[in-house]
């Protein structure tokens, strides 16, 4: 183990465990230092429920208030945002079994650190994936519930499917090859860089400690 996480297991340590003539055995040293990276990975979910409670509630309402003209906008976000609040859930209650005080740490910690895992692994792929449906989803809302537009010059392709008041239906310019490979172009682009920006992410905020808690993990074996 390197000497500066050492030191850091040391200033943590109760000062029953630094009594004079007491013996400080190294696996409880690792305990302490696990519970302590569980708890960085409770306070990174947290700070996240904080962050997507605010963002969608204000993205809700806005689009609500905005003359009413995508509620299928605000039902999409509200369920993206219901099952984050059920994966906050089910991840805060593992994250605290694996926080039990009155368990065996290792075999406890064995047991749960692969559950933890596959909600990370699911998180990832389900943000991947998730993302550019949303995007699809909406421009698909969007172009179809959107208000007609006042014909200009060079509306050349869209001759003859004014509607009655003259304007043109927003829904023809998804017929417009131009606006559809510029939408399906954006759609790719969002695809590609959420893949990288979930990745980066989520070991920002998760994948970091699940390596340190299999590192402790395995040094609590070898004790």
């Amino acid at each position: 183990m390197e000497l500066d996480s050492l030191k850091d297991i040391w200033k943590n340590l109760d000062e029953e465990d630094l009594h004079p003539g007491r013996e400080v055995p190294v696996l409880s040293m690792l305990q302490k230092r696990s519970q302590g990276t569980i708890a960085k990975l409770k306070r990174n979910l947290n700070r996240e429920l904080i962050a997507v409670l605010i963002i969608y509630s204000l993205t809700i309402w806005y689009i609500i208030s905005y003359q009413g003209l995508y509620p299928e906008l605000a039902v999409l976000l509200a369920l993206v945002g219901g099952a984050f609040l059920f994966y906050y859930y089910r991840k805060n209650k593992l994250l605290n079994q694996m926080q039990c005080v009155s368990c065996e740490v290792k075999s406890n910690l064995k047991t749960q650190l692969s559950t933890l895992e596959k909600y990370v692994r699911f998180y990832f792929v389900a943000g991947t994936i998730l993302t550019p449906l949303a995007y699809f989803a909406a421009g698909v809302i969007t172009i179809f519930n959107g208000p007609a537009v006042q014909p200009t010059l060079g509306n050349g392709p869209f001759d003859g499917i004014q509607d009655s008041s003259g304007q043109i239906p927003i829904a023809s310019h998804f017929g417009n090859h131009r606006y559809f490979i510029f939408f399906v172009s954006m759609g790719v682009a969002v695809t590609v860089g959420s893949y990288f920006l979930n990745r980066w992410y989520i070991n920002k905020m998760y994948g970091q400690y699940i390596q340190k808690l299999k590192e402790l993990l395995h040094q609590m074996e070898e004790v």
